[in-house]
């Protein structure tokens, strides 16, 4: 099985948030309902690292 990483930018939006305890959740808010399929592992500069796992061909799993 790999993982994949991938940076995703915030909405321009966040920047006025300056509680990083606020931002932390509504960043995971948002991973949750934009994209599903990744967990969120590392906030940077109003970008969140998430990585997904699947197989080792490719294929998506249904975890």
């Amino acid at each position: 099985m790999s993982t994949e990483q991938r940076w995703f930018p915030l909405p321009v939006l966040y920047r006025a948030l300056d509680d990083p305890e606020t931002l932390l959740r509504y960043a995971a808010a948002y991973m949750r309902r934009r994209h599903p399929e990744w967990k969120p592992v590392k906030l940077n500069n109003y970008r969140v690292l998430a990585e997904r796992s699947g197989s080792s061909d490719g294929e998506e799993t249904n975890d």
